[in-house]
């Protein structure tokens, strides 16, 4: 028996859409082409994959199994080239860090700095992405190391926690509790929480809920876009809403807002993911000095922020 990584591509295209003609559209091939490679599949393995009928197409029970150990195929042979390609000359000393946008904010630019310094020959390509994007882009292949929070398990990436960064709450400069040392978020009752869509990062909502719940307050959830520290800022300088971030956004918060901890302390986890069988030492490395500096950046935050927060001047 002989089939081809072709063949199997096309029939699970076609088992996608149970449709021969717009599975030769997804593939940029004739139709015609489609229904010989289809056929040869099924003769090498003496076995029909669809039943056919003038209206319909759909999989046989020897289909259904085709197209999931197929799909895992395709996958084993694109994680096998983007492996192999690792080897290229252009790509052991350049590494694609995936980050969103609190780690740009803050971490990145002392990793990007020490880097310089310390690999000198290694090429550091940063991509920023919206909460939640991180683990989805390494997955794709269109990065090696990401940064981020409450990252999503993918087969073949190893996930750490690098550091716990204490919970702020941010809120306008008028708002009573602005002047607190620390703060009930049971005395936020009066405003809505401001956060981005749940969908965006299921888990991260559901902490940053769970927070609030625990300390007192079931908030009304206000709706935002991606980015807390964005187009919607003016809802919080306005005292209509305020948000929970972590300690590495809070020198990036406007002079009309105030980040002041809790009475009741929490700590959000910031996470590195990467693929466990990279083979480039340049990986090892610079995962090694993004630990040592998410440490370094906890400690002196920790020992320069005093009981009572705001932007940095």
């Amino acid at each position: 028996m002989k089939i081809t990584l072709r063949q199997v591509e096309i029939f699970v295209t076609v088992a996608e859409h149970l449709h021969f003609g717009r599975a030769a559209e997804a593939l940029h091939i004739s139709q015609p082409t489609v229904s010989q490679e289809v056929g040869r599949l099924e003769r090498a393995l003496g076995l029909s994959l669809f039943d056919r009928t003038r209206r319909s197409v759909s999989l046989t029970s020897a289909g259904e199994a085709m197209a999931e150990e197929g799909r895992k195929l395709l996958s084993q042979a694109e994680g096998l080239v983007s492996r192999v390609r690792l080897y290229e000359e252009s790509r052991m000393k350049t590494i694609r860090v995936v980050a969103t946008p609190s780690v740009v904010n803050r971490l990145l630019p002392a990793v990007i700095s020490r880097a310089e310094k310390e690999l000198p020959e290694l090429v550091i390509e940063d991509i920023a992405v919206e909460t939640g994007a991180v683990s989805s882009q390494l997955a794709a292949g269109h990065g090696d190391i990401g940064l981020g929070r409450f990252l999503d398990p993918v087969d073949g990436l190893r996930t750490e926690v690098i550091a716990d960064e204490e919970v702020f709450v941010a809120l306008s400069r008028n708002h009573p509790s602005a002047d607190a040392a620390r703060t009930s978020l049971e005395e936020l009752d009066d405003l809505p929480l401001l956060l981005w869509p749940r969908e965006q990062n299921p888990k991260y909502y559901d902490y940053v809920r769970t927070v609030c719940v625990e300390r007192g307050l079931n908030p009304m959830v206000l709706v935002s876009p991606p980015r807390i520290v964005g187009s919607r800022l003016y809802l919080l300088s306005e005292a209509r809403a305020f948000s929970l971030v972590p300690g590495s956004t809070v020198g990036h918060l406007s002079d009309d807002l105030r980040a002041v901890p809790l009475e009741k302390p929490a700590t959000l986890p910031l996470e590195m993911q990467w693929r466990a069988d990279d083979p480039r030492p340049y990986v090892r490395a610079l995962c090694e000095l993004i630990v040592d500096e998410a440490g370094k950046l906890e400690r002196t935050r920790s020992a320069t922020t005093g009981p009572h927060s705001g932007p940095a001047s």
